[in-house]
């Protein structure tokens, strides 16, 4: 019995030091925030940056140490030590998980299993070169006849996988200036095009249809689509393309119905930000909250790109809430510019010329997209030197004074900014301070009835005129207590922010929540006035006051766009 126990230790010891291992390098997209935890920052010694690493590069040591120990010195106490630190240090990614890892779960158990499967190859070849000639096994036809068959199977699956063209993310559309961009993604590479009223439209590349890509992204002039009102997508999958001639698979398709922004009855629109993966919840407030004309995503939908899927998942979340029938506005958040994709992500979503500022028109709705970056200056530690947004940030100003300059923004009655990182909003932090003065007084000059952001995980209601700008904060204590030590800019405009998940005002919800809070506003172009309301996943109405005075907005309220002036309905 001492003896199967010790073995248990033994083999359990091995298993924890392969499965930490692995589990830890797996956590990268948390390496820098554990070296923030433990005092790194700005001025601060750079060893602790690396300190992930070290503990990484450690645990292989381990790993190698337990193999080698347990083969030429089988001793218990060895086993011992080995299981036990095992179990410590497994208590500790728990731990790190528990802090705020679990957020980030999404990505690390993709890159967990890709290990194991590495993994397992490896062990799998060693097995084949050393054990197998040695073993019982190579006399054995059953075992034989499974291997065979095993192979066949899974070359089968990889051969009908990269043979078999699909679509794989659904069409979204996709408003920047006056065109529609219908992007969908397919399994492998292959052609991609859209046909509207007998016409196509193609995925060209200088002339040239595009047959080297899965993501597909076609623009439709918004008037074409507008007066058809359905649109197919068609995809053939590029099996030879050579000098002479070429070969290609069957011509898959889907036609879906469109529904142009309809203004007879005014204009209904519905907003989310920050939604960090929480596609679930965020659907099922946008279920609940019924028919409107266009969705705004305001960024942050995912919080690192780092894969073709990761890529897809604002097109994941923008399919879900309107089935390709409607136009979205997609403005960039400061996690989508994290990741191995992040630099490709303008293929997958709305941009222009692979930027994330522009702007978009709907009949009597002029539309303008703002793009700040990232979050803290260009020097932060996390960025290692790769921020250089202060330029980006420049070109959009001088893309606000064009706008100004032109006055296209007159033609139309209804003004509607996005954002993800608040104009107005100057954090504790004071991060571009200058850039959101700037913003702010280019955009005081637009008449501009609606800023969205998010960004900062709250509700937040900004009314111009109401606290005094450039002055520290105070809490309005049926929000919170005491100051904030950030202020706001000179705003003639409405702003407000919807990025919090949870279920009211105040609660305390981590990402994974079972509700994401979404904005929906209903447009009165009679009565020249719009009625606000944040609606949880439950499909209700979430009562809101004004953060920073004492102001009760009530589960819905009225803005007057022709004073900028807030009521309670």
């Amino acid at each position: 019995m001492k003896k199967i126990i010790f073995k248990i230790i033994d083999i359990l010891g091995t298993v924890l030091s392969f499965f930490n291992l692995l589990m830890f390098y797996a956590m990268r997209p948390c390496w820098s925030g554990m070296s923030g935890t433990i005092g790194y920052g700005q001025n601060k010694p750079i060893f602790l940056f690396y300190i992930p690493v070290i503990v990484c590069v450690f645990l292989l040591v381990v790993l190698i140490a337990d193999l080698l120990l347990k083969k030429f010195f089988k001793k218990n106490f060895i086993n011992i030590a080995f299981c036990s630190f095992g179990v410590v240090f497994l208590i500790a990614i728990f731990v790190i998980i528990k802090l705020g890892a679990k957020d980030y779960m999404r990505f690390i158990w993709p890159n967990f299993f890709y290990s194991v499967r590495i993994l397992a190859i490896i062990l799998a070849i060693y097995f084949l070169l050393f054990i197998y000639p040695k073993s019982s096994l190579k006399e054995n036809n059953w075992f034989k006849y499974g291997m065979i068959c095993l192979l066949s199977v899974g070359s089968l699956i990889l051969l009908l996988n990269l043979s078999i063209n699909r679509i794989v993310y659904n069409p979204v559309v996709y408003a920047v200036e006056d065109n529609y961009q219908i992007v969908f993604s397919t399994n492998s590479e292959a052609t991609g095009w859209v046909e509207v009223g007998g016409k196509n439209y193609y995925d060209l590349y200088n002339g040239s249809t595009r047959n080297k890509s899965k993501v597909h992204k076609i623009e439709v002039p918004m008037a074409v689509l507008d007066s058809a009102k359905e649109y197919t997508i068609h995809t053939q999958r590029s099996i030879y393309c050579g000098p002479f001639g070429g070969f290609l698979g069957r011509d898959i398709s889907k036609t879906t119905k469109f529904t142009p922004v309809d203004f007879s009855d005014g204009i209904q629109y519905l907003a989310f930000s920050d939604i960090h993966m929480n596609n679930r919840q965020a659907s099922k407030t946008a279920e609940l909250v019924g028919e409107y004309d266009f969705l705004v995503l305001g960024g942050d939908m995912i919080s690192v790109v780092d894969s073709f899927d990761d890529a897809n998942f604002v097109n994941k979340i923008a399919y879900n809430m309107t089935k390709g029938e409607m136009p979205v506005i997609y403005t960039r958040g400061n996690h989508e510019v994290k990741g191995r994709y992040a630099e490709e992500l303008h293929k997958y979503v709305g941009s222009l010329n692979g930027k994330f500022y522009y702007t978009f028109y709907f009949e009597d709705l002029y539309g303008i997209v703002l793009d700040i970056g990232e979050d803290h200056d260009d020097d932060w530690w996390e960025y290692y030197g790769l921020s250089h947004y202060d330029s980006y940030r420049d070109q959009q100003i001088e893309f606000l004074k064009e706008e100004v300059n032109k006055k296209d923004y007159d033609s139309y009655t209804y003004h509607l900014a996005v954002c993800h990182i608040p104009v107005v909003y100057v954090n504790y932090r004071h991060n571009h301070e200058q850039v959101k003065k700037d913003m702010t007084e280019l955009l005081n000059q637009m008449d501009i009835d609606m800023l969205l952001c998010g960004h900062q995980h709250e509700l937040l209601i900004f009314e111009p005129g109401l606290v005094e700008p450039n002055t520290k904060l105070v809490y309005n204590p049926k929000y919170d207590d005491g100051t904030y030590n950030g202020y706001l800019t000179d705003f003639n405009f409405p702003s407000l922010m919807l990025s919090k998940p949870g279920f009211t005002q105040t609660d305390s919800q981590n990402l994974t929540t079972k509700s994401v809070i979404g904005l929906f506003v209903d447009v009165d172009l009679n009565e020249m006035k719009e009625t606000c309301s944040y609606r949880n996943s439950r499909g209700e109405k979430v009562e809101v006051v004004n953060p920073f005075y004492d102001k009760t907005y009530g589960e819905e309220f009225v803005i007057d766009l022709n004073t900028k002036k807030f009521s309670s309905k």
